[in-house]
């Protein structure tokens, strides 16, 4: 019983126990133990060169699955009815943003301020209108801008409003920043994911 223990822990990478010149001098004279480690090498040979269990490829289920689930919320971020919309009102928004922006940045000219102010304040809208432009062109850049439109908006709208409230200028001489935030609202409206298709399970 020692000798097959031996034999087996052999075969499995263990300390037999005994030293192999016993257990070759045993086999030499035992046929039991010889048949023994005859059929155990044969199993052991067996398992370890075994094939391999087929596994069926699926690969054209996965791609199948992959496209069906990317397809909808591609296609649902494409250009929709509505996002087509919102583009063309960002460019006529962009557009006139600019126009009332030029007096002020070529001529000074902007409710009686200071030819420099008025120039500052005209760059400034005119940067909002160039990046109306350049959303309502590449909505997908739409993220990266969003921040600085909102700084410039809130800015904008901020100060006209405090110098209203301080009596500092008319209110319908700001009007005009209205656009702004109109332009802000289609731009986060232009920024958000479309919403995903429902899917019947």
């Amino acid at each position: 019983m020692h000798i097959r223990h031996a034999i087996s822990a052999r075969l499995d990478g263990e300390d037999p126990g005994l030293d192999e010149a016993m257990v070759y001098g045993h086999l030499a004279s035992c046929a039991g133990c010889r048949a023994f480690a005859h059929d155990t090498e044969e199993l052991h040979r067996a398992v370890r060169l075994a094939p391999a269990p087929e596994i069926p490829d699926l690969t054209p289920r996965i791609l199948a699955a992959i496209g069906a689930e990317a397809g909808p919320d591609t296609l649902a971020n494409e250009d929709t009815e509505t996002q087509h919309a919102l583009r063309w009102i960002l460019l006529a928004i962009a557009i006139t943003q600019i126009a009332i922006a030029v007096p002020a940045l070529l001529f000074g000219s902007d409710a009686g301020l200071p030819v420099h102010a008025a120039r500052h304040i005209g760059s400034f809208d005119v940067a909002l209108g160039v990046g109306f432009f350049y959303a309502a062109w590449k909505p997908s850049r739409i993220p990266g801008l969003l921040p600085v439109v909102v700084a410039l908006v809130v800015c904008l709208m901020g100060s006209s409003l405090l110098d209203v409230a301080a009596g500092n200028t008319a209110a319908l001489g700001e009007a005009q920043h209205a656009l702004d935030f109109v332009g802000l609202a289609v731009v986060w409206l232009l920024s958000r994911p479309a919403p995903r298709p429902v899917r019947l399970v």
